[in-house]
């Protein structure tokens, strides 16, 4: 969870500081989520899902595509694959919201 919650954080161009205040939680809160030293509530994760402007859902399955991957070490790759995950998840959510 922690890759997936750093990588929105990065693609979005928050610094952890930033996000912090956004979500109303400390910035070595944010450093331990990132680096897996903590698991985010649920009531954390609905945070991150209203500040990224996505659901739930969306940011879980984001997360499990990572966690799936994570045999594969080179790190711009996962991150390009992750990317990509993310922008094929996010395509098949609108397509459900605009039925």
């Amino acid at each position: 969870m922690g890759e997936a919650l750093k990588l929105l954080r990065i693609f979005n161009g928050y610094k952890s500081a930033e996000l912090a205040g956004l979500l109303g939680i400390s910035q070595s809160y944010v450093s331990e989520l990132e680096n897996d030293k903590k698991q985010p509530t649920m009531e954390v994760l609905d945070k991150y899902a209203k500040v990224f402007d996505m659901k739930k859902s969306t940011l879980l399955l984001f997360a499990e595509a990572l966690e799936n991957d994570s045999a594969n070490t080179d790190k711009k790759q996962r991150v390009a694959r992750a990317g990509m995950r993310l922008l094929k998840i996010l395509e098949k959510v609108g397509e459900f919201e605009n039925e």
